[in-house]
Parts: C-alpha cells; structure tokens; sequence
C-alpha cells in the first residue's frame, strides 16, 4: 500500500476543525473509491437485474438467519 504524506502548519485555534474536516474528506474520499472500483468491477457483469436481484433476497434471508430475525 502506497502512503501519502501531506505536511500543513495550521495555527493551534484551527486544529481540532482541521481534524474534524480531515477526518469527513478521507472517509468521503474512501467511500469514492469504493464506489468507483464497484462500479468497475459491475460494468463487468452479465448478471441481470432479476438474477441481481435473487442473489440480494438470497443473501438477505441468509444474514437474516444468522442474526436470528
């Protein structure tokens, strides 16, 4: 995994909304990703909307189960 470093000198007053906003920009930023590299891997797929659809319900009976609901 590669690491980004990014130095800022921010004045004291300003830390703790700078964490704030940090922390809100990398999980916005990780859930971009996420979507991009789903919707890669979906451009992909031959399934079709009803086989889609099967495997959801599927699945979501599984969970289910397993939570005891």
């Amino acid at each position: 995994m590669e690491e980004i470093v990014v130095r800022l000198e921010v004045p004291s007053e300003l830390e703790p909304k700078l964490k704030i906003a940090l922390a809100k920009l990398v999980k916005q930023l990780t859930r971009e990703v996420r979507f991009s590299i789903l919707d890669e891997i979906m451009s992909k797929s031959t399934l079709t909307d009803e086989q889609v659809e099967k495997l959801a319900s599927n699945l979501k009976e599984r969970v289910a189960k397993r939570h005891g609901l």
